[in-house]
């Protein structure tokens, strides 16, 4: 190739046709330009096509009045829907609310479609208010007879121990799936309120958004899953609910027979002690504000009394006030042969008020036993909770040790 390739020649340029424009930023611009190729070679022979361009003059697209609009393919407009139509629609939204309002009177679970019915609550309902103003207060709530549960799992362990449910206040449908393969066919209320409302009744910082209101069980009608072992426990003025719910707690994990509070006790259905103890109040009968004037009626005839005291001063080695308690022998917990015996009762005393005058009296009319638990040099005491669970489990090993060595031996003796 010669020359510039990007140079035009005289020869080319006497090719192009002279066309009108109009000079823009300094520039001619063509109103009907022709298509230049490029490069070329200024010997060669090069065609140029024209190109034709519609001129759409200066009134554009605008539209003349002998111009008409042909409508002839046009079809008319059918409504969506029709009259009838929404009739049909609004008898279907009336027949499901009546249906919704008669299973809510008559308290159904389930509706046709096997739908949990719950009705909507607006912020501030009165009758929200109302029930957890009641069950807050101790003694509303022993009048009532009801007890209040936060999160889906003591829900589960209430209607597994086939406690009466009344009510679910939840605020997201998903939560009720828990619940489902456990709910009764009728009988319980589901209202559905905001999450920021059930925060404000929930004593804890970030709630599980689901609240339950059981009847208060019967200690004559829990049900239990396995056969206890001989052993219950007396609450000696336990006060903290934490504390409680945690001797409460070992208690179920044991295999306790009952326990029995006195007098002096925390509240047992306090939300605080129901939430600690995880369950324990659907497990295992539970025998509140017991008088020491009734309690032995309530004791096994063949039991032996045990106090967990962590006092190990006795009537020789000091002189103090509790004459009662010092007269009493003190123990390892792990010195104690308790397989021997038919049956165990624990006192377990409180953290702030210490062991009562009546449990050492119980234990010495009893030829009872006093309990103390080694600790590490520096170390005063363990939490309630922890000392009931310690002695509590050595007292289970023990009896589980003793009868397994009878199974044994006796399938021995029956192979001979």
């Amino acid at each position: 190739m010669s020359g510039n390739i990007y140079s035009f020649s005289k020869s080319f340029l006497s090719q192009i046709p002279k066309i009108s424009g109009t000079r823009l930023y300094g520039r001619w611009m063509h109103r009907r330009p022709a298509k230049v190729l490029l490069p070329f070679e200024p010997d060669s022979q090069v065609t140029l096509k024209e190109e034709k361009v519609i001129d759409i003059g200066s009134d554009g697209f605008k539209q003349t009045k002998n111009d008409k609009i042909d409508t002839t393919e046009s079809k008319p407009l059918v409504p969506v829907t029709s009259q009838d139509h929404f009739k049909q629609l609004k008898e279907k939204k009336n027949i499901a609310l009546k249906k919704k309002k008669f299973y809510l009177s008559q308290q159904k679970v389930f509706d046709d479609k096997g739908e949990i019915i719950y009705e909507k609550l607006k912020e501030n309902d009165g009758r929200i208010s109302n029930l957890f103003v009641k069950l807050k207060s101790k003694k509303e709530r022993l009048r009532a007879g009801q007890m209040l549960v936060e999160g889906w799992r003591l829900i589960v362990d209430g209607l597994e121990a086939k406690c009466i449910l009344k009510y679910v206040i939840f605020s997201r449908i998903e939560d009720l799936n828990n619940l489902r393969p456990f709910l009764p066919k009728t009988g319980v209320q589901f209202y559905k309120i905001p999450y920021k409302e059930i925060e404000l009744w929930s004593d804890v910082e970030t709630s599980p958004g689901i609240f339950g209101i059981f009847d208060i069980p019967n200690a004559d009608n829990i049900k239990r899953y396995s056969n206890p072992i001989p052993l219950q426990l007396i609450c000696d003025n336990i006060r903290t609910p934490g504390n409680l719910g945690a001797i409460l707690r070992a208690a179920v994990g044991v295999g306790t027979e009952k326990i029995l509070l006195t007098k002096g006790c925390v509240d047992l259905w306090d939300p605080k002690v129901i939430r600690s103890a995880s369950g324990a109040h659907f497990r295992q009968p539970i025998h509140t504000s017991v008088e020491w004037e009734e309690l032995p009626d309530l004791l096994d005839q063949n039991t032996s009394i045990f106090i967990a005291d962590n006092n190990t001063n006795t009537s020789e080695t000091v002189e103090t006030e509790n004459v009662i308690g010092n007269n009493i022998p003190v123990l390892p917990y792990y010195a104690v042969d308790y397989a021997n015996l038919k049956h165990v009762t624990l006192i377990i005393g409180g953290e702030t008020e210490g062991i009562s005058e009546n449990s050492y009296r119980l234990a010495a009319n009893r030829n009872g036993l006093r309990l103390n638990i080694p600790l590490h040099k520096g170390v005063d005491s363990l939490n309630t909770g922890m000392a009931a669970a310690v002695i509590a489990f050595e007292i289970k090993k023990q009896f589980i040790q003793a009868w397994s060595k009878k199974r044994l031996n006796y399938s021995e003796n029956t192979k001979t």
